[in-house]
């Protein structure tokens, strides 16, 4: 498997250095033919209506999704199967419903609260369970990932419909990987160089980024790209 194969690209800044969907088009575009497949996105980034606006210009470039879903969206809501079901059908609206979905789970319930959270995750996991079996069954979805907030989240038991999470891993970020691999899951890595807490420097791109890539743990790799230069460079390193 080639290296750039892994690679995702991230879009939550992304109205940040574009202003249209014509230049954006053009970027996504461009990425896809340098070998970039698949797209991270949630519709909580104000990013979401022009990258979506973009893609419908590039109808021809197939790329896959990740999509990040929250649910319940806050602390203080319960998670609700049926709005779960609703917010997968809308971004599979937006997005096509032929294209090929990797859904992240993000539960906000009583994040402050540990024993609350738990107790939480493993609820919703046991409501989603049948319809995130039957969804990878039709095709609906191909896999099924979530973000464990939690330093106890060795408590969070495996299902068998789980097939990973979705976390910050970088060279001082990896708290992950045991949990991953206690329970036989890959991991989709994000704030791959930092995130606000930037650790990229001029000459260690390349670590920063094979830390990730040539871990076999590690699935997909996020990364924030706005522009082609930036991009030539990444995947020269790869």
């Amino acid at each position: 498997m080639r290296l750039v194969n892994k690679l995702v690209l991230g879009t939550m800044k992304l109205k940040k250095y574009f202003n249209n969907s014509k230049d954006l088009s053009i970027f996504l575009d461009y990425a896809h033919s340098k070998g970039i497949k698949q797209i991270h996105l949630s519709n909580e980034y104000n990013s979401y209506n022009l990258v979506k606006k973009s893609l419908t210009r590039i109808k021809k470039k197939k790329f896959s999704y990740i999509i990040k879903l929250a649910e319940p969206k806050t602390d203080k809501s319960n998670f609700n199967l049926k709005r779960f079901k609703k917010k997968i059908y809308e971004y599979r609206k937006d997005l096509g419903f032929k294209n090929n979905y990797t859904l992240q789970l993000v539960n906000r319930y009583q994040c402050k609260n540990i024993n609350e959270y738990l107790v939480s995750q493993q609820l919703i996991f046991d409501k989603i369970k049948k319809t995130i079996t039957k969804l990878k069954k039709i095709k609906t979805i191909n896999n099924f990932y979530f973000f464990p907030y939690h330093k106890d989240k060795l408590k969070i038991k495996k299902r068998g419909f789980i097939d990973g999470i979705t976390c910050y891993r970088n060279i001082n970020q990896k708290n992950y990987d045991n949990f991953a691999k206690k329970n036989n899951l890959k991991i989709i890595a994000m704030r791959t160089f930092g995130g606000n807490n930037k650790i990229i420097k001029k000459n260690n791109l390349k670590k920063l980024i094979n830390f990730n890539l040539k871990n076999k743990i590690v699935k997909k790799v996020i990364v924030g790209i706005n522009n082609k230069e930036q991009l030539d460079h990444l995947i020269n390193l790869c």
